[in-house]
């Protein structure tokens, strides 16, 4: 029996591809089937995979470009494994990930497995404010569905359990009972759609809290320099659509984080407008900038919003959109962002050296020993 299917959607990627497939090949768990799904790759992407066909687990398949939920889609529909897992074909796994993911979830009949990732440009490790362990319906209900869409942390930020596929496993029968697939139209942040719906339907939920099985590779421009053009309307089919899901859940009222996680991806497309390598003129920026905020799903959150526990930036980002000052909007979110690179470059290297340096460290401690 095939333990876990594991499903790597590939495009142009043959410079990252061999570390991908030499770790998810060499998993220590050996009862997986590999299916690799070519999405219209023109490098030398093909020639890669086809050397290693001589596994009999690992399966090839080459299709017309349509983007990564669709590519994960068809890999899907040739699951045959009791779980399925996604990789993307620039990261790597640690070799005992798929073994470790499916003990924890043959252990606790989970419907979802979660491990922890590491972003592999500065070794960051991203941990979820959450308890590690078995989640029931319940504690699915009230702890996991309502933070996988949005919640403010405590310093007023936006955050949300990860979405990523890739940090998971899920139950196939689950998937299938539930008509749980990837909507092939989405070409941004599909991962949460498909989190969402089959997370909405879980009856047993795992968190290898202590876990770091999966490596996450940035690569060119990251998404804190990149521009992504027409953001909103790729963002705008995915709100539609979780919205959906939100209404037809019954059993609990998420609708205050669906209005929360809506504000957040419009603050987003605000936000894409001052990156370093947006190629528009103040103009266009002011106009893609007002275009969202007079889209009928601006209208959707207002008045339920959180303000008093949103940070400053965000409390302004409210404000102005509600007001649709677009030209506002632009120069105070430029004017923030030059205020946090000084921040950045200076003054928490300043902090960190007077807190944590040799010179001054000691002492700081000393006092705050003191003080206690």
């Amino acid at each position: 029996m095939i333990k876990v299917s594991v499903v790597i959607p590939i495009y142009n990627a043959e410079k990252y591809l061999k570390k991908c497939l030499d770790s998810v090949n060499n998993q220590t768990l050996k009862d997986i089937e590999i299916i690799l799904i070519d999405d219209g790759s023109t490098d030398g992407s093909a020639i890669i995979c086809k050397e290693y066909l001589s596994d009999s687990r690992i399966t090839y398949y080459h299709k017309e470009n349509e983007g990564l939920a669709a590519a994960r889609s068809d890999g899907m529909a040739r699951a045959h494994g009791e779980y399925i897992g996604f990789v993307d074909s620039d990261d790597w796994l640690e070799l005992d990930a798929y073994e470790k993911m499916y003990s924890a979830a043959k252990s606790n009949n989970a419907d979802i497995v979660f491990c922890n990732c590491v972003e592999n440009e500065d070794g960051h490790r991203f941990t979820p404010e959450m308890r590690s362990g078995a989640y029931n319906r319940e504690e699915i209900k009230t702890d996991i569905i309502p933070r996988t869409l949005a919640y403010i942390d405590k310093k007023g930020g936006k955050r949300a359990i990860r979405w990523s596929n890739c940090l998971r496993i899920y139950k196939m029968e689950h998937l299938r009972e539930n008509n749980v697939c990837f909507d092939r139209r989405l070409r941004r942040s599909q991962d949460l759609q498909f989190t969402y719906e089959a997370t909405l339907c879980a009856q047993n939920y795992y968190y290898l809290g202590d876990e770091y099985l999966y490596h996450n590779r940035v690569v060119g421009d990251s998404l804190s320099r990149g521009y992504t053009k027409n953001m909103w309307p790729l963002y705008k089919m995915l709100i539609e659509r979780l919205y959906q899901d939100t209404e037809n859940f019954k059993e609990l009222d998420l609708m205050d984080q669906m209005h929360l996680r809506t504000f957040f991806f419009v603050t987003d497309c605000m936000e894409n407008e001052m990156k370093p390598l947006c190629p528009n003129d103040k103009e266009t920026k002011i106009r893609n900038i007002r275009e969202v905020m007079e889209d009928s799903l601006c209208e959707r959150f207002k008045g339920h919003i959180p303000l008093e526990l949103l940070n400053p930036l965000y409390q302004k980002y409210y404000e102005l959109i509600k007001q649709k000052k677009a030209k506002e909007i632009l120069s105070f979110t430029a004017k923030y962002k030059r205020k946090e690179q000084w921040r950045k470059k200076y003054w928490r290297p300043f902090v960190h050296f007077v807190t944590e340096g040799p010179l001054t460290g000691w002492a700081y401690k000393a006092i705050r020993h003191r003080k206690s």
